[in-house]
């Protein structure tokens, strides 16, 4: 197969027309039925697993994991008042952004599936 080059088009005539994520134990971990409550506090970090750490300017911060507050009281919900977080695994984490930032895969769509106990808290880690 030859690959032309002012098109991808050798890439994208295979690629799936959608992905579609599993998210308990295979996106984030821990599973959403063991949480003692719901995770509503962002976890900011490098949205790259493998950032640079000696090269500050280049790291993107980011939502990387939601936490469950210990207090849920007004003024409580802060990254330093929480008991519990929920993690993308670092290779979810690249698959992900891979995915969203390499426009090869601009015309997949990406997708999830879930059978978690508390699917209420699960769509509080994605919109989060």
């Amino acid at each position: 197969m030859m690959k032309n080059d002012s098109t991808n088009e050798c890439t994208t005539r295979h690629l799936p027309t959608m992905i579609v994520f599993d998210l308990d134990d295979c996106l984030w971990t821990p599973e959403m039925h063991e949480l003692s409550g719901p995770p509503t506090v962002p976890i900011e970090g490098p949205l790259d697993p493998d950032y640079d750490k000696n090269n500050p300017m280049k790291i993107v911060l980011g939502t990387i994991g939601m936490g469950v507050p210990r207090h849920r009281r007004r003024g409580y919900n802060d990254e330093d008042n929480v008991t519990e977080v929920v993690t993308l695994y670092d290779g979810a984490r690249r698959v992900l952004r891979e995915l969203a930032t390499n426009p090869t895969y601009g015309d997949v769509v990406i997708a999830v599936a879930s059978s978690s106990l508390e699917p209420s808290y699960s769509w509080l880690c994605l919109k989060g």
